[in-house]
């Protein structure tokens, strides 16, 4: 990615996403520490900053004119007064890891500017994300190669169709907290009935990351397979998952995802 910039990568907001983002491009030595610029007027940013020794500007016109790439990294209830602040900014490119907010609101509010969206999830922290990537038609092929690289050094990444970004929400974007909803259920049962805490978190925490260990290595198992190898006819699993299916739980995840997804098509509006 070539640029006349004097910063490779701008962020607009730098919460949880954002700072996620930009350590992770330093430590997988994807970006150097002066190659980043903040705009985000909060403490914790400044503080951030002048740990991490990035770059901040005061508004996002700067930030615009000094970085090729712009990350909008802000809740979605922000970003209206974000794209306002950049509207007749020349802008290179826009990388938007903002949920609901597509790539022809985008373009309409700042000129057509190339847009790249990305739907990242939080175990992006400690580079084990997973990221779904769209971009424009008129985004340059080497600025979204970059932005692929970012994220995949940073865990998995794919490319999907943008009228599937809403829809990918449920898939990785807010399933980590369905995993630590799950846990904690689990981990409450267990305490209930009188098995240490620290025990039996240590334990489960153990089995969902070797579980998901095994399936990442067997990519071509099919998961019929994985659920059988545990739940032996005759034995205890096997009535713990019929259960699961009598209640239904397959229905219930299936309207939480619902609820989830028309949750981030109105965030879109």
């Amino acid at each position: 990615m070539r640029t006349t910039k004097k910063y490779k990568l701008g962020i607009i907001g730098l919460g949880h996403m954002g700072l996620a983002i930009a350590r992770g491009a330093v430590n997988k030595d994807y970006l150097e520490r002066y190659e980043i610029c903040v705009n985000d007027p909060s403490q914790h940013a400044a503080n951030d900053c002048l740990k991490e020794r990035f770059a901040q500007v005061d508004t996002p016109k700067e930030l615009a004119e000094q970085c090729h790439i712009i990350l909008i990294a802000v809740r979605p209830q922000q970003v209206e007064k974000v794209l306002a602040d950049l509207k007749d900014v020349p802008i290179d490119v826009v990388l938007s890891i903002v949920t609901g907010v597509s790539i022809a609101h985008l373009q309409k509010e700042l000129n057509n500017t190339p847009i790249i969206r990305a739907m990242p999830n939080t175990p992006l922290q400690i580079n084990e994300g997973a990221t779904a990537l769209c971009m424009s038609e008129n985004c340059r092929a080497d600025d979204y190669d970059f932005v692929f690289k970012l994220f995949a050094s940073m865990g998995v990444t794919r490319t999907i169709p943008e009228d599937k970004m809403n829809d990918i929400v449920a898939v990785h974007g807010s399933t980590p907290a369905y995993v630590y909803y799950f846990v904690q259920c689990i981990l409450q049962d267990a305490v209930e009935r009188g098995i240490d805490e620290e025990s039996a978190r240590a334990l489960l925490v153990q089995t969902f990351i070797g579980s998901a260990k095994l399936l990442q290595k067997n990519a071509g198992k099919d998961l019929d397979t994985f659920i059988n190898e545990v739940a032996t006819e005759g034995g205890t699993t096997i009535e713990a998952i019929k259960t699961l299916k009598e209640d239904k739980v397959d229905k219930i995840i299936h309207d939480a995802n619902e609820n989830c997804i028309e949750r981030a098509k109105q965030l879109g509006k």
